[in-house]
């Protein structure tokens, strides 16, 4: 079984942050899908797995990609942070975004809401916002994916 844990939108909540930090060292990777990067990657040196982020549309200094397709424990995965796909108005454009990079998961943040369902075939999760308090942590185990939200 592979874990995961995702976050997105941390909008400067060092706080819960570094709350989070000890459960995230408990899973095998921790993924920030944007909104936050500078403050996830200064918390990185004391993240112990490996880590995936993304840009998102308030991370301006960050040089990162905007999405990444990513295999985690052998589900090609697609993470983003939703903006540039439009998920305030609508999942399609993300789902069909994940499903021509041939990803069956999409991770993604943007909305501030938690969103647990599948679009047009392709698995889609949202963890919510960490600045508001909502973070997610997804099991792979095959082609079983479990996604549990979490409050701090």
């Amino acid at each position: 079984m592979y874990k995961l844990t995702v976050i997105s939108d941390i909008h400067r909540d060092i706080g819960r942050l570094e709350w989070l930090i000890p459960k995230m060292n408990a899973t095998d990777c921790a993924v920030c899908c944007g909104d936050g990067a500078r403050e996830f990657l200064y918390a990185r040196g004391r993240i112990c797995v490996p880590t995936v982020c993304v840009r998102g549309n308030n991370d301006f200094d960050a040089v990162l990609t905007d999405a990444a397709c990513i295999d985690f424990g052998g589900v090609n995965t697609f993470v983003a942070h939703g903006h540039k796909y439009g998920v305030k108005r609508g999942l399609d454009a993300l789902s069909a975004g994940a499903a021509r990079d041939g990803c069956k998961l999409a991770l993604f943040g943007h909305t501030h809401v938690f969103f647990d369902g599948v679009v047009n075939g392709v698995r889609l999760i949202n963890p919510g916002a960490l600045c508001c308090g909502s973070y997610a942590v997804v099991e792979i185990d095959g082609d079983n994916i479990d996604c549990k939200r979490f409050c701090v």
